[in-house]
């Protein structure tokens, strides 16, 4: 099955099951699909690209480095939400294309990031490699 028919048969699934689009309203917090406080995301997000430098111990030819690979992987700011009366109002065929559209925009977005991430760690010593792996796995452990 190529990529696109995926992507076609997940957000099918996700409309079919009423999940498509979270509504970021529903009750105290974010649930699933929601997303947390923007300010907060991007404070922690700060928080752990400090402690992730100074576990790195990078040298002063690396800074360079590190700062165009903090600058191309910035926390994009979240989309307007529009997108959720937008996806509404469009007829079931149009829906799915923008769906597709919407997803085929994420993963450019993670195919840039990808990039940044490997050009970054192509600089580091192995050592520095271990630490980069260990502290950017997901889900986070304490370090």
């Amino acid at each position: 099955m190529s990529k696109l028919h995926t992507l076609v048969a997940f957000a099918a699934a996700a409309l079919v099951a009423g999940t498509a689009i979270a509504d970021n309203n529903a009750g105290p917090g974010p649930g699933p699909g929601q997303r947390p406080d923007a300010a907060r995301f991007r404070e922690h997000m700060e928080k752990h690209r400090a402690r992730l430098h100074d576990k790195l111990q990078l040298a002063a030819d690396q800074e360079a480095a590190w700062q165009v690979f903090t600058e191309k992987t910035k926390p994009q700011p979240p989309r307007a939400r529009a997108v959720k009366s937008e996806l509404a109002a469009l007829p079931a065929p149009a829906r799915m294309d923008r769906m597709v559209a919407l997803f085929k925009e994420r993963e450019a977005r993670m195919i840039e990031r990808a990039a940044a991430v490997k050009e970054f760690y192509a600089v580091l010593k192995p050592e520095q490699q271990k630490v980069f792996d260990r502290m950017t796995v997901w889900p986070r452990k304490k370090h």
